[in-house]
């Protein structure tokens, strides 16, 4: 009779399969968040102000990475090193990123209102995860606008993130962060 071993051959298949994805480790749900002012009201201050664009060599809009809304609002700082009054949250699908890594933010069907001056690209937007430091991702300024202005970034991203956030099924939404009513308008 070999049907013992049948079995257990089995069962050492099964258990080889379940290591393997254990090892690989499933994709989940992750979000970047970038920690904004509100005004008295709670409502997100949709202006330059809260979505700076910097750096060199390359100028990017920050997002960073939570393991969950509550870490989020507890850690997240302003520009100003503040603690975050509010979040814009985006969420980036099913993935397990590595270094280099890239998403789609926004689609095309959504559009928004900036200034013709400040040269807006239509989205999508790719947000790409640099992990300098920790946790952190960005999108280009090359992404949001043809300008060479920074300036001109922080107004298109704050119109372009406004309409997401107010667009149903964008995968942008506004948290709490140290207020308790934040929304989007």
């Amino acid at each position: 009779m070999q049907f013992p071993k049948l079995h257990s051959g089995i069962h050492a298949a099964k258990l080889a399969i379940v290591a393997i994805f254990v090892a690989i480790g499933p994709a989940h749900a992750y979000s970047v968040y970038r920690a904004v002012d509100a005004d008295p009201s709670g409502v997100v201050v949709w202006t330059k102000v809260n979505f700076g664009v910097s750096g060199k060599p390359i100028s990017t809009l920050s997002f960073f990475h939570y393991a969950s809304d509550e870490e989020a609002a507890k850690n997240a700082k302003t520009g100003k090193g503040l603690p975050a009054q509010c979040l814009v949250k985006v969420d980036l699908g099913e993935i397990d990123p590595s270094k280099g890594d890239e998403a789609q933010v926004g689609n095309a069907d959504v559009k928004f209102e900036a200034a013709s001056t400040d040269l807006p690209k239509p989205f999508p937007w790719t947000i790409v995860f640099d992990d300098k430091p920790p946790g952190h991702w960005s999108i280009a300024r090359a992404e949001m606008t043809s300008s060479s202005s920074n300036t001109a970034a922080s107004r298109v991203a704050a119109a372009g993130f406004k309409a997401l956030a107010i667009t149903a099924d964008t995968g942008v939404t506004v948290i709490n962060g140290t207020l308790n009513n934040c929304r989007a308008q």
